[in-house]
């Protein structure tokens, strides 16, 4: 059985529509097989998803993936958390290594970013990104997981950007993982890629680092909602 939480008028499967509660808690005590959570970009909803995850001993953080001519790119979190603090930044980025993992990413490069490619004290989103490049250069994230930061945007998606402002490390310019400090960061990165870099599909879910779990956006397409659902292995 398929739990659905909110209005499915635009999925191609039906489901027993049940609130984000009651459908976490019957499918971790196994008696559902997929949740999908079908109220996008509903405050009320994501702090609920929160409240969920507290009293489970989880974190959900979503993660959006699009596919793009030559590359994929992963983006997070856009929606769950929105101001993380570094213990629920750390989970994040671990949420993200296994969806990295799902994709068949088997060493994921992932960058934190802020606005400078150097740890200020006075720029807020550099700290966060430091402490989760220690973490991950003492493998707390896993043995062949990245992650470095603060890198800017352009260092950690161009080479050329990259070479030009001397950051020479093995994650810049070649990040599969955008983490944001805050939720509007990569939310405002992967709305504007879709809307103007027409990528070739969006897949948006919910994770908590072992499930995945569809969450279909208002600015999916059909087939961007059939491909999330492929990805997340959910019967159709």
């Amino acid at each position: 059985m398929i739990a659905i939480t909110g209005t499915h008028c635009r999925l191609p499967l039906k489901g027993q529509q049940m609130n984000p509660a009651t459908a976490f808690e019957s499918f971790y005590a196994g008696k559902l097989e997929d949740v999908i959570i079908n109220e996008p970009e509903s405050i009320a909803t994501f702090r609920e998803l929160r409240e969920i995850a507290k009293s489970m001993k989880k974190t959900f953080s979503h993660i959006a993936i699009l596919q793009m001519s030559n590359r994929s790119l992963l983006l997070t979190d856009s929606f769950v958390h929105p101001e993380p603090d570094i213990p629920t930044l750390t989970r994040i980025v671990a949420n993200a290594a296994f969806v990295a993992s799902k994709m068949g990413i088997g060493a994921p490069k992932i960058s934190v970013l802020s606005a400078v490619e150097v740890v200020s004290l006075q720029m807020e989103s550099a700290i966060p990104a430091a402490v989760m490049e220690a973490m991950g250069s003492r493998k707390q994230f896993g043995p062949n997981v990245r992650v470095e930061g603060p890198l800017s945007m352009d260092v950690a998606l161009s080479t050329e950007a990259a070479a030009e402002k001397h950051v020479n490390t093995p994650v810049a310019g070649k990040a599969d993982v955008l983490v944001g400090h805050r939720a509007t960061v990569p939310q405002g990165i992967f709305k504007t890629l879709k809307l103007f870099a027409k990528p070739q599909s969006l897949v948006s879910v919910i994770t908590d680092g072992k499930n995945l779990f569809p969450m279909p956006l208002k600015i999916m397409s059909p087939e961007d909602i059939r491909i999330t659902l492929n990805f997340c292995n959910v019967s159709q």
